[in-house]
């Protein structure tokens, strides 16, 4: 699950484990950990919903802003559940059938928000 964690944490901020950026009293797991769920905005990586490096004038403003409720919910719940399975402690972590029932409310959510 550890694994399963850490990928979801850096496939949705753009970071690896490795990054310079954590230092050895930080990790990514920390890193997402503490930006959750008030600065979501700020760690995630926008070439992984818009496809492209967006314009430093804009740093992706416009497409943040057209980002809902629904959305931003889905978006904290994916990273809390990253967050979960990448726990120091392997009793700590989220199991699989766990993580299936949040990845399905969570997917159920996006789903109706279109409607």
């Amino acid at each position: 699950m550890y694994g399963f964690g850490i990928l979801i944490l850096e496939i949705f901020t753009g970071r690896r484990p490795t990054n310079t950026l954590f230092q050895a009293s930080s990790s990514l797991h920390h890193f997402v950990e503490t930006a959750l769920p008030e600065k979501v905005m700020e760690i995630l990586d926008k070439t992984t919903f818009h496809g492209e490096m967006m314009s430093k004038e804009t740093n992706g403003e416009e497409y943040w802003g057209s980002i809902n409720k629904e959305q931003m919910e889905c978006l904290v719940g994916v990273l809390e559940i990253g967050v979960a399975c990448s726990a120091e402690s392997p009793r700590d972590r989220l199991t699989m059938s766990q993580v299936y029932s949040k990845l399905t409310l969570i997917k159920e959510k996006i789903l109706g928000a279109g409607d």
